[in-house]
């Protein structure tokens, strides 16, 4: 229970979360610590909802395009042996894979192996897949890079049947999802509700891109749009 004398208990809170942390949240109420620390709660509790949002979208974005990258790598020969490479693209990534997400898959292989460390069997492709970032999949989309745009023409675009805008729109889309993710990611203030609404929107475009009963499952059950309205 707080102490009898509210004014101190809100002070100590304050004090903890500490000044730099707790100043957006002054300045948009004013300096008054109390309304602060309700709109502090505020934020952390939309960013528990956001992040459930987050956490559904990278992984239906994740599973559509490791399966049309599944399909193109087995598709692939080596140029200087002519071996045929296996649908296995993290364990046996062709040239283009390498040079695109060589870094990332490394990582990503260190990391399974550290969480399957004592287990009794090496890291195996859904091991691997579930450690690459967002990152990953953000940076495989089209861009100026000749491999890129090769990769998403022969493979990355059929991760999105329904897709009606153009390419670049939909990296956009993802883009300005993989920043909130990283603002979400390292507890930032999330005070702009429009900026909030719109990434919503922008991960339900995405996804009917994808498939649109993936959006109506995700709609059903997120709750940012609830908080969102809660704001104090």
């Amino acid at each position: 229970m707080p102490p009898a004398n509210q004014t101190d208990y809100h002070a100590v809170v304050a004090a903890k979360i500490s000044g730099p942390r707790l100043a957006p949240y002054l300045a948009a109420t004013e300096g008054n610590v109390r309304r602060a620390l309700t709109l502090y709660q505020w934020s952390v509790e939309l960013s528990g909802a956001v992040y459930e949002c987050l956490h559904r979208f990278e992984v239906i974005l994740r599973n559509a395009l490791d399966e049309q990258l599944c399909r193109w790598n087995a598709v692939q020969r080596d140029r200087q042996t002519g071996r045929s490479h296996s649908s296995d693209w993290l364990m046996d990534p062709a040239r283009l894979l390498r040079r695109l997400a060589g870094d990332d898959i490394r990582k990503a292989g260190r990391r399974a192996q550290t969480a399957l460390r004592g287990a009794a069997r090496a890291p195996g492709h859904p091991d691997v897949l579930a450690q690459l970032s967002f990152g990953t999949w953000r940076f495989l989309l089209p861009d100026n890079d000749p491999g890129r745009q090769h990769l998403w023409n022969k493979a990355l675009a059929a991760a999105f049947p329904s897709l009606t805008g153009a390419p670049s729109d939909l990296v956009d889309h993802v883009d300005h999802i993989y920043k909130l993710r990283n603002r979400v990611a390292h507890l930032e203030p999330l005070l702009n509700s429009s900026m909030v609404a719109d990434r919503l929107a922008r991960m339900r475009t995405v996804l009917l891109a994808i498939e649109p009963a993936l959006e109506m499952w995700f709609v059903s059950r997120q709750r940012v749009t609830a908080i969102l309205k809660t704001k104090p």
